[in-house]
């Protein structure tokens, strides 16, 4: 899954890439360890050869939204957004001399402009779409996917036109595929950090703390970071950052947080697979069955699948080790429809 950086140039957000990348950025895209805790206790424990941890593809590919021009979205930067999975958008929250704009820091305008650029081009997709459909007769025949595109975009003009992004609007299964279809750049969930100063790395100030409110209130995961001091972070040794952190007044790498509520944002849950030759943290759609875990290991798995030995993390935490949550009796059976529940561990039994 993509997820692209976006925001105005010299916002920071290639600072902010090269931070979330623990400092590994080869390039442009690069992927990035989720952190999780649980997998840290796990592979502690079990010691195993190899551990590979889940993933997010960070791609700081896109073009800097243009500021001051008459098109804010050059056309590639359109072609290369509609591919997204999730934006992380970051907002320019600090002083600069370079920076557009550097007499006037105004996140909420930023953060503003980037929406409403966003809402008037799904806006103009729709309108066109629309005066398309006027010309087809299969509009008046029931459960034809024209008719159901002229229903969906009829009831949507309205609200993009007075400013609301699709991702606040709500859409049943079938319409969902037809949004998804057209990669509406609004529909797209959304993760803001907004880049503070080095003063406000540990507390942001009163106007970014309201924005942050603000946004957490519409259910938009957002955090104040630091891209410079997060670039810093990255690139100590793990031994000499909690050090680091605690000068700063910071308990973890705010840059850390943001991977997580990208993961989150992506929909996906983890779970594991605890071997002494490889223990992994696997990505999972959220409401997934455990036929669908076993194919995210491998298709044969599935295939042959029989039944998920399943252990809660509460239950493995509890009793130290899968051989002690086994022996307690916390080990379930469980056919291809059950849904894996974040943090469970899982062994597939198959026919090979």
């Amino acid at each position: 899954m993509k997820v692209a950086v976006i925001g105005f140039s010299q916002s920071g957000k290639t600072s902010l890439y090269r931070a979330a990348s623990r400092g590994q950025a080869k390039g442009d895209v690069t992927a990035v360890p989720v952190p999780d805790v649980r997998f840290d206790t796990i592979v502690a424990q079990v010691k195993p050869k190899k551990q590979t941890p889940a993933t997010v593809i960070l791609h700081d590919d896109l073009e800097p939204v243009q500021g001051g021009a008459q098109k804010m979205f050059s056309q590639r930067f359109l072609d290369e957004a509609r591919k997204a999975d999730v934006y992380l958008h970051v907002v320019r929250a600090f002083e600069s001399p370079t920076a557009p704009y550097h007499d006037d820091v105004d996140p909420k305008r930023d953060l503003e402009a980037v929406d409403v650029e966003m809402i008037v081009t799904d806006l103009g997709v729709v309108e066109n779409r629309l005066e398309r459909l006027k010309k087809s007769m299969n509009v008046k025949t029931s459960g034809h996917p024209d008719q159901q595109e002229q229903n969906l975009f009829t009831r949507i003009k309205e609200p993009l036109e007075n400013g609301t992004p699709m991702r606040d609007m709500e859409f049943d299964e079938e319409e969902l595929k037809i949004v998804r279809n057209y990669q509406f750049l609004s529909a797209k969930p959304t993760v803001l950090a907004f880049n503070v100063g080095e003063d406000e790395a540990a507390e942001p100030g009163p106007k970014v703390a309201a924005l942050i409110a603000e946004q957490k209130a519409k259910g938009t995961q957002a955090f104040a970071v630091c891209a410079t001091i997060e670039e810093e972070i990255a690139q100590l040794d793990a031994a000499d950052q909690p050090e680091f952190l605690e000068s700063l007044g910071l308990k973890e790498p705010a840059s850390h947080r943001v991977v997580q509520a990208i993961y989150d944002a992506l929909g996906l849950i983890t779970f594991f697979t605890a071997g002494e030759n490889d223990t992994r943290a696997w990505p999972l759609r959220r409401g997934s069955t455990a036929l669908k875990a076993a194919a995210t290991i491998h298709n044969d798995i599935a295939k042959g699948f029989i039944r998920a030995e399943v252990v809660h993390y509460a239950d493995y935490l509890e009793h130290g080790s899968l051989d002690a949550a086994y022996k307690a009796n916390k080990m379930h059976l469980e056919g291809k429809e059950a849904v894996i529940q974040d943090g469970d561990l899982l062994h597939i039994r198959n026919k090979s």
